[in-house]
């Protein structure tokens, strides 16, 4: 991020390709389409290069991205009202998997995910998203979502988890 705050278009371009997909996975997460999620997404990462000397590294770039795609699929759902109804067709492939197998275990899994999450409230969903998922620490989890470490181990924490059938990272 500091080549990019120092004007380098080049590690822009490779900031966007290393974060993209993820991101895609956490906007889609929320707004429940791929296509709409991508325009977040790309809304997003174009907030992050005009606003980039504002950028402080003692936070992970990571968490800075999730915070700004966080705060704009809020402002989405909000202005549209939009449905929290999940397709299994807009399910991304975000990993390498080499069988056939282990793509479409892989699906299946991504696929109950998103199920799960869209019948939580949007809390329960975020942190859940960005621990088991996303694999984020509850440090950065925190930082993203305005909260205490404690509010979001509450948030993750196996009883809610369980109440949905929701299994996360030990």
């Amino acid at each position: 991020m500091a080549r990019v705050q120092a004007g380098d278009k080049g590690a822009y371009e490779e900031l966007v390709l290393k974060h993209r997909l993820k991101a895609i996975a956490f906007a889609n997460s929320f707004v429940c389409d791929l296509y709409t999620a991508e325009d977040i997404v790309q809304e997003c990462f174009v907030k992050v290069y005009i606003h980039r000397e504002t950028y402080r590294p003692s936070h992970a770039f990571n968490t800075y991205l999730f915070t700004i795609i966080r705060n704009n699929c809020i402002d989405y759902l909000r202005s549209r009202q939009a449905s929290r109804f999940f397709s299994s067709d807009a399910v991304p492939e975000l990993s390498d998997h080499t069988t056939p197998e282990e793509i479409l275990a892989s699906r299946e899994n991504t696929k109950l995910i998103y199920e799960v999450l869209g019948d939580l409230q949007i809390d329960y969903k975020t942190a859940l998203y960005l621990y088991a998922v996303a694999d984020f620490s509850y440090k950065d989890i925190a930082s993203i979502m305005k909260r205490s470490v404690p509010q979001i181990k509450i948030l993750c924490s196996t009883e809610h988890a369980k109440s949905s059938n929701f299994s996360i990272r030990s």
